[in-house]
């Protein structure tokens, strides 16, 4: 065995020890309440606070806004409302003001837009509306500009992609579009782009994979698939992975699709997924979920009819379980790479 392989070896058997060293075990826990039970609400990250708007509870549409805290892990009340009952809109929010698009007031779909300053509580309605009203729309920021995806507007399926200047309020739309009309589709953004995972299709859901590249204005279908169609399920980058979490799935054996507890982790750089052995305590779908101190928070949602106000957690944790494994690697690796290191001392000897 000449030097180079052995010293390729040797960089194999340390890569996998670093790797299963690296390797995190993810874990799901109940965290809290909400102030009442909600789905179909739309939610945005500040420095200090995660904001609910609107939604639905069991029986009606509602205008209420809930804080939730994270300096004191605790949801309550904004003690400010929405101007109108809101539900399925979709939110950005741009370091300042948080621009929530569309969505329905009961039966009555909605093409506005609202600007919310979420520290005082101050909501104007722009001027710029949405070209129809429409709800299961999906949104997210990238350099600056946010970008609203598909939706379904009084019954017809949307394939546009939309942008909004939250500095001059302008809205247009690009030239590129989905490959068909498309509602509740999971949105990450990451440094190449955004990301779009699964979606409803008006006929079911999807399990494709989508990329939408703004700086050239191009949009590109994976050839990764996920492990079964979702939508309605938000997606949040952690770990350097991305997580899909609940949403309304269409399983294996399943003869339609309901909501479900499962989670999803897609990989950006292989393109690849698989759903975690972790599970949410029960199923849901309609969620909201934020990044909160190195977990991912999910806000309440809905299983059937019936709505939840728990507030769950996935974080991340390298403990016991995964540290065994991990060691072993390591000691395996350490006594593997001994003889390597020994034989290739000797082969670069002069004879």
């Amino acid at each position: 065995m000449n030097r180079a392989c052995l010293a390729a070896l040797a960089v194999l058997l340390l890569a996998s020890a670093v790797m299963a060293q690296a390797a995190p075990v993810y874990h799901v826990k109940a965290v809290g309440h909400l102030p009442s039970a909600v789905y179909r609400a739309t939610s945005v990250d500040t420095r200090d606070a995660v904001y609910l708007f609107g939604g639905r509870n069991e029986s009606a549409t509602i205008a209420a806004v809930v804080r939730y805290d994270k300096a004191t892990g605790r949801a309550a009340p904004a003690g400010w409302s929405l101007p109108e009952p809101r539900m399925s809109a979709c939110a950005v929010f741009d370091g300042k003001y948080a621009f929530v698009f569309g969505g329905a007031n009961g039966g009555n779909e909605l093409d506005t837009i609202l600007r919310i300053e979420p520290g005082t509580g101050d909501v104007r309605t722009l001027e710029a509306r949405l070209p129809s009203p429409r709800i299961g729309l999906s949104a997210a920021i990238h350099g600056g500009m946010a970008y609203l995806f598909g939706g379904h507007s009084n019954g017809t399926m949307l394939s546009t992609i939309l942008r909004f200047d939250p500095s001059s309020g302008n809205l247009s739309r690009m030239g590129a579009s989905l490959p068909a009309g498309l509602a509740g589709a999971g949105v990450a953004a990451d440094p190449q782009g955004i990301l779009l995972f699964g979606g409803n299709t008006g006929s079911g859901g999807t399990d494709r994979v989508m990329r939408y590249d703004p700086q050239n204005d191009n949009l590109t279908v994976l050839s990764g698939r996920l492990p079964y169609p979702v939508y309605h399920a938000p997606a949040l980058a952690f770990c350097n992975k991305i997580f899909i979490l609940g949403g309304s799935a269409e399983l294996l054996g399943w003869e339609v699709s309901r909501a479900t507890d499962t989670i999803i982790e897609f990989d950006p750089v292989t393109g690849k997924s698989r759903t975690l052995p972790e599970r949410l305590h029960s199923p849901r779908e309609r969620t909201c979920a934020a990044l909160v101190d190195g977990s991912i928070l999910v806000f309440g949602g809905q299983e059937g009819v019936r709505a939840l106000d728990e507030i769950s957690a996935l974080d991340a944790s390298a403990d016991g379980a995964s540290r065994g494994p991990a060691i072993w690697t390591i000691v395996l690796s350490v006594a593997l790479l001994a003889p390597v290191a020994a034989l290739a001392l000797a082969a670069g000897r002069p004879r």
